[in-house]
């Protein structure tokens, strides 16, 4: 029994437009952070890696 594969949506038009000016944004923002291992979101990262023991 074959099961169904749901669509992965996509943005188009303006949708697509503000959502790579915000991400390029976002990414110029914080290569301006000095050490990146010190941004609050890279330890969040860390500590939940570190407990699933992928790290």
């Amino acid at each position: 029994m074959a099961t169904t594969i749901k669509a992965i949506p996509t943005l188009n038009g303006k949708d697509a437009e503000t959502f790579l000016r915000n991400a390029e944004n976002a990414e110029r923002n914080f290569n301006c952070f000095g050490n990146k291992d010190e941004h609050p979101f890279c330890q969040m990262a860390k500590e939940i890696l570190g407990k699933a023991g992928m790290l």
